[in-house]
């Protein structure tokens, strides 16, 4: 009898093992396969405006379509199939690229009412043994880093990263995204810069970069972030705030350049700008310098930002004394604008007065000591 029973357990357990096998085949063949939901991501957005800043779509809610990611993960699918695909005889750039020229196609068919550049379209960076991908559609783009990991029989084709930018601010109608390969240090690990620039349907404009490296030796645990830094950028160049440096990555220096919003601004146009260097001839990224535009104003507008925050020791840093200090913790209210003006006059060698605002309301004498400039009086109308 027991081992008439110890049989009958083995049956049903096999039977049991054949009838998951058999759902999971089920769910599988029953599930859309990532070209048919590419397919019906395009066709979905050919409800929505290829920008979407204007009409039908213009409204905020419309900005991100849900079908933009379910485009975005089928093509990131779509492309590390191709990659796997052993059967063709292409290297595997030329694989990725006959597969999204084909995709590229089927963008142009579905959504022939489209300027071009709207359609669904890529650029591929060869950075040996990684391959960066980036795809866009609409006015929105993302990137993905594809390398042959060691698997227990074999290397295989994986994504290995993606970006961090792209997901950010999903209430922003554009974004889009710049690539360039970076020199590699003494390991030959590949690297390479994402330059994202996010703008609104009007107004100033938004800048971060993104560097990453990857080390292959540790697969997917070696794609790592080695600078970050973000901005803005304005409407227009004013002559009195102009912008310095430029972007440069085909060497082993890199500069980054970008503005930002201060208590000094006049109107929708960063007055401070600056340009970050890092060098690049090791195998670990240095920050090496940052440049600023106007040297002279950066304490006045930094000064002003911590004592906002009641950061006292952050607001010593740039006042020449203790005195002065204490009088902006003291006096300064939450939030200081320069209002529609600002006046910069000079009263000395290394030395200049600066008043915001139209009274003025605020006055700020800086002087250069020692090559660097300092608040050093303060006075509130």
């Amino acid at each position: 009898m027991i081992r008439s029973a110890a049989i009958v357990v083995v049956f049903l357990m096999l039977a049991s093992l054949g009838w998951a096998q058999a759902a999971v085949t089920q769910q599988a063949a029953s599930e859309p396969q990532r070209p048919d939901v590419f397919r019906q991501s395009l066709q979905e957005l050919v409800a929505y405006s290829p920008d979407p800043c204007f009409p039908p779509s213009g409204d905020e809610s419309n900005w991100r379509a849900s079908a933009e990611s379910r485009l975005f993960d089928a093509a990131e699918g779509i492309v590390e199939d191709a990659l796997n695909d052993a059967a063709v005889g292409q290297s595997p750039k030329d694989r990725v690229t006959a597969t999204l020229k084909g995709l590229q196609e089927e963008s142009a068919r579905i959504n022939i009412g489209w300027p071009e550049e709207n359609r669904f379209h890529f650029e591929l960076l060869d950075i040996a043994p990684a391959l960066v991908v980036k795809i866009g559609v609409r006015l929105h783009e993302r990137y993905f880093v594809f390398g042959l990991v060691e698997g227990k029989k074999r290397p295989t084709w994986s994504q290995i990263g993606s970006d961090d930018e792209g997901l950010l601010d999903p209430e922003v109608p554009r974004t889009y995204l710049g690539l360039s390969a970076l020199h590699r240090g003494p390991s030959g690990s590949p690297r390479f810069l994402a330059t994202f620039g996010r703008f609104g349907c009007a107004g100033s404009s938004f800048v971060a970069y993104d560097a990453r490296e990857w080390n292959p030796k540790l697969g997917f645990f070696g794609f790592t972030q080695i600078i970050k830094q973000s901005g803005a950028f304005g409407l227009d160049s004013v002559p009195e705030f102009p912008r310095i440096g430029g972007l440069k990555t085909d060497s082993v220096r890199v500069t980054l350049p970008y503005c930002w919003f201060s208590p000094i601004d006049t109107w929708d146009n960063p007055s401070l700008c600056a340009v970050d260097t890092y060098d690049l001839s090791g195998d670990n990224a240095k920050f090496i310098s940052r440049v600023y535009n106007r040297p002279d104003l950066l304490p006045v507008a930094k000064a002003i930002e911590y004592a906002e925050q009641h950061d006292y020791s952050a607001l010593l840093g740039y006042c020449g004394s203790v005195q002065v200090a204490d009088r902006m913790m003291r006096d300064l209210p939450p939030s200081v604008y320069a209002g529609s003006a600002i006046h910069v006059t000079p009263t000395g060698n290394g030395k200049k007065r600066v008043e915001l605002g139209d009274g003025p309301e605020y006055r700020f004498d800086v002087e250069n000591r020692n090559g660097r400039w300092l608040v050093v009086a303060f006075k509130s109308e």
